[in-house]
Formats: C-alpha cells, sequence, structure tokens
C-alpha cells in the first residue's frame, strides 16, 4: 500500500525534473507590428513568474518558425489586436476575456490567446501615456501576466484555477498592475490534464 503513493511521488518529481530541465519553446504570433517595449517587458514579466516555479521559458516567434529546433514541449500563443499604447481603445469598466487557451475533447491544448485590446481598455493610464515608450512598457508587464497565465493552463494541461494568485480564474485590474503579483506554489502542482 505505501509503495504506490511513494511511486505516485517519484513520477510527480520526475515530471517537474523534466519540465524544468529543458526550456518550452513559446512561439509568439501577432495580429499587428507590436512595440517592441511591450514585447519585452511581457517576456520578462513572464518568465520572472515562470522562472519562480521552475519552468524556462525560449521565446520565439512563429514568423521566423523554420521547423528545425526541437523543443520537448511548446506552446503556441496568438497575441490580437494592438499590442502598443495608441491611445484610441476608450476605458471599460465590463467584465472582458484577456486571454483563453484552447480545449478539445476534454483536453486542454497548447495554443492559447492574449487579447492585447482588451487589456489596453483596462488601462486608460497607460493606453494615453505621454511618453509612450513607458506606457508600453507597463502594458507589457501586464500582458506578461495575461500570459503566464495562459501558459499555466498550456504547460501543466489542466483548466482548472486557483483560489488566489496569478492562477485564478478571474484577476482585477489593480491586482494585474499591482508591485508584486505572482504565482502560488501550490499552483503547479501536477493536475488532471482532461477536464472531468
Amino acid at each position: 500500500m505505501l509503495r504506490l503513493p511513494v511511486l505516485a511521488g517519484l513520477v510527480t518529481l520526475l515530471a517537474r525534473v523534466v519540465i524544468a530541465a529543458s526550456p518550452i519553446g513559446v512561439y509568439l504570433d501577432f495580429d499587428e507590428p507590436p512595440s517592441n517595449a511591450a514585447v519585452e517587458a511581457m517576456q520578462k514579466e513572464a518568465s520572472g513568474s515562470l522562472d519562480r516555479v521552475g519552468i524556462r521559458i525560449a521565446w520565439r516567434l512563429v514568423s521566423e518558425n523554420r521547423g528545425n529546433e526541437p523543443f520537448e514541449r511548446l506552446v503556441v500563443v496568438k497575441l490580437t489586436g494592438g499590442c502598443a499604447c495608441g491611445g484610441f481603445l476608450p476605458r471599460t469598466r465590463a467584465i472582458l476575456v484577456l486571454g483563453t487557451t484552447a480545449v478539445a475533447d476534454g483536453r486542454v491544448l497548447p495554443y492559447s490567446q492574449v487579447r492585447c485590446d482588451a487589456v489596453r481598455r483596462l488601462l486608460p493610464e497607460f493606453e494615453y501615456a505621454s511618453d509612450h515608450r513607458l506606457g508600453d512598457a507597463a502594458l507589457g508587464r501586464v500582458l506578461g501576466r495575461v500570459l503566464a497565465h495562459e501558459l499555466y493552463h498550456a504547460v501543466l494541461g489542466t483548466p482548472h484555477h486557483s483560489v488566489s494568485g496569478l492562477a485564478k480564474g478571474f484577476q482585477t485590474t489593480d491586482e494585474l498592475k499591482s508591485d508584486d503579483f505572482s504565482f502560488d506554489g501550490a499552483d503547479w502542482k501536477l493536475q488532471p490534464a482532461v477536464v472531468k
């Protein structure tokens, strides 16, 4: 009887070691040319959040993929709308879907979407910043948190959410902009990959 829990623990540990040992290839596909400052800040924020839980990311662009880089795991992320501050989107107080990860036949797929325009609508102070580079960097930080949340689903293969931190199903604008908003350690325990 004791052997089964020990075996399950070893399998869990082995899975974490494999995930942490090799980077996950994340291929980004933008609808529109993004701001370099927003992309840099987004990648830095998402990488930082994921590094803290032992996940390393190798960032790539779909447009530059030649099919010659082997990754044990990869995720394709479509970034829709404008990923740069433009001063053209009015603020909203509506509840918006900021990102999604595909699910088919109860399985979470390695395809995610981040909706840049929806994120921009929540952040008028960034959208209308007089210094666009600073506004874009602040926007990128929030986009990075949305992206990290979607990568949580895609990497773990789970549709489930936690009750706090970046893995919870709903984040407020204040949480997304806060100085310290990250995953809780328990969020990254291996979870079932199939919707029950």
